[in-house]
């Protein structure tokens, strides 16, 4: 007897969306870091994307038991998710004809649901990039010195630290992508700036908390900067600072990238899971 399908409910207006997922963030606030954050920064300012859209599986009590957002240009987003409800979307958007540039999340739903996708639209997939998720269970250390120290940004970094956030966000995706400017994360003591000689030399940002769960995101260090291990100064200082407001610390990292990840090991991150991004070509 062939399997029930999976329900979903549709959901177009981000405070709803917070509204119907605020359960799940406070059971899994990690895996749902960044579909809560960035359905609370769509709360605030309704523009930073064009026709956002998440989908709840719900269980037979209409409760939400798998999570999923669309926020164009991006992929498709499965935050939480089986195996079976990730096909079970891909087949139900497939056959309505809607259009996806990929998906991404956890590796085993959005491996099946690029299958699904694949075997109902003919587009080919490939994977775009590998992520690791790193919590930390422990007071961050520098196992070297760093020369400099540590500050919060303020208003008058707002240019520089937007202009940092762009060449991250340009260097993350390729271009193309204008960057929302990080002016509210400032103004909430969110932006930590790392300075040596008299010159702000790198920078990093922490997600609005959910569940107590910030994200440690935006690291950028200049090309000419680097290899000082400035880096890793605001990202362990800004991290103590988090721990200090009562927040655990996340963060993502390329798989392909094996300096950064050897560097938030040893600083005491732990690698806790795997996420994947999965374009997809007609």
């Amino acid at each position: 007897m062939p399997r029930p399908y999976s329900s979903f409910t549709l959901v177009t207006d981000p405070a709803e969306a917070t509204s119907r997922f605020s359960d799940l963030v406070a059971r899994e606030p990690e895996a749902l870091s960044v579909l809560a954050s960035v359905t609370g920064a769509l709360v605030a300012d309704q523009s930073r994307y064009v026709s956002p859209r998440w989908w709840a599986a719900t269980d037979a009590s209409g409760t939400a038991v798998g999570a999923f957002m669309h926020t164009p240009p991006h992929p498709l987003h499965i935050a939480l998710a089986t195996v079976d409800e990730a096909r079970d979307l891909a087949a139900l958007l497939a056959d309505a004809g809607d259009r996806l540039p990929g998906v991404g999340g956890l590796r085993r739903p959005a491996g099946a649901f690029a299958d699904e996708w694949s075997a109902r639209t003919g587009a080919t997939s490939r994977i775009a990039m590998e992520v690791g998720r790193f919590d930390l269970p422990t007071r961050p250390r520098l196992p070297f010195e760093v020369s400099g120290s540590f500050r919060l940004a303020t208003v008058a970094d707002t240019a520089l630290v937007d202009e940092w956030h762009q060449q991250f966000v340009d260097a993350i995706e390729g271009g193309g992508r204008a960057a929302n400017s990080l002016d509210r994360h400032i103004a909430d003591g969110r932006v930590g700036l790392w300075e040596h000689a008299m010159r702000t030399v790198s920078m990093a940002y922490a997600s609005p908390a959910n569940g107590r769960v910030t994200r440690i995101s935006g690291v950028w260090t200049p090309p000419e900067l680097r290899g000082h291990g400035y880096a890793s100064g605001v990202v362990a200082a800004l991290s103590t600072a988090r721990l200090d407001a009562g927040e655990a610390c996340i963060l993502y990292t390329d798989l392909a990238n094996p300096t950064s990840n050897a560097i938030y090991r040893a600083m005491g991150y732990r690698r806790v899971g795997d996420s994947v991004t999965i374009a997809f070509d007609v």
